[in-house]
């Protein structure tokens, strides 16, 4: 089924992070231009528009039940904005290199990032510092992901592996591949039991993280794929790639159930609405999306 994006919302240059609130009353973007924009649902109005950051922001999170917004920078820095006023309220720095990438602990408690220094730092976001430094890494950390129960991150780099961390004891566990090309991108399953990577190529690789195998792949696109993200609900997996398509599959039969058509270049960010009847995402064309899937 082809849909055609339900909003398209605009930046001064490209797009990379977008995040829906939980209530779905809100999409934050962040973008190439240094800017986060905060936009109204269904409306596309834009209610803020919040600068602090030197260099462009990587990802964006609704935080402390959508009263505030945490961002990441290639700047090096995480910052908290306040979402009554648009006002920043606090900066961690931590990382020696470009941040390129930052995922929230479910509880909300503890962020997670990886950067060009080949680190992956955890932060305590209460305190506005970091907790502690994981290295094994040999290259530019690209992603990050939390585990739905907490325990566990995953981290993806160009030295072709997926990491993962245990987040009590900041130890290694287990790492998955290698990979064939630099890995891009890691989600985790809503049941914790699977991990979807997707690396510089068009096959997207979901791994059991008990055996540690790949236990399916997923080949539709016709170029590199950037960004994948499983539906809260576990039925689906949308996918984003350099073809400038996003390709939603059902995760029972491997199906495509949507092929969403609207961007001009790669696709960078993907996110669900907490209901998954809503996915947003955010381009290397200068705008952000969103395609209203409820009829699916």
């Amino acid at each position: 089924m082809n849909l055609k994006p339900a909003l398209q919302l605009r930046h001064d240059n490209a797009a990379y992070s977008v995040a829906f609130s939980t209530d779905g009353g809100l999409l934050a973007t962040g973008s190439l231009d240094k800017s986060i924009r905060i936009w109204e649902l269904p409306s596309g109005a834009m209610k803020f528009q919040m600068k602090g950051h030197g260099e462009a922001i990587c990802n964006v999170v609704f935080q402390n039940a959508n009263q505030s917004l945490l961002s990441a920078g290639l700047d090096r820095t995480l910052r908290t904005w306040n979402l009554s006023t648009g006002k920043m309220q606090s900066t961690m720095s931590g990382h020696s290199a470009y941040l390129t990438c930052m995922a929230v602990l479910p509880d909300g408690s503890s962020a997670v990032s990886g950067a060009h220094d080949k680190d992956v730092i955890l932060w305590d976001l209460a305190a506005s510092a970091p907790i502690a430094t994981l290295k094994g890494h040999t290259d530019i950390v690209n992603t990050v992901a939390c585990s739905p129960d907490g325990r566990f991150i995953a981290s993806g780099s160009h030295d072709f592996l997926v990491r993962l961390w245990d987040v009590a004891t900041r130890t290694q566990t287990q790492q998955l591949g290698p990979h064939p090309k630099p890995v891009q991108s890691v989600a985790y399953a809503p049941d914790g039991t699977t991990l979807a990577a997707a690396d510089e190529s068009p096959v997207i690789r979901v791994w059991d993280i008990a055996s540690g195998k790949t236990v399916r792949t997923f080949d539709e696109h016709k170029a590199a794929v950037k960004c994948v993200a499983y539906s809260p609900d576990g039925r689906w997996l949308a996918s984003g790639s350099n073809d400038t398509s996003i390709i939603v599959q059902e995760l029972a039969t491997g199906n495509v159930v949507h092929t969403l058509k609207g961007h001009r270049n790669t696709i960078y960010g993907l996110a669900w609405s907490a209901d998954a009847t809503q996915l947003a995402s955010a381009s290397f064309d200068r705008t952000a999306c969103v395609w209203n899937l409820q009829n699916s």
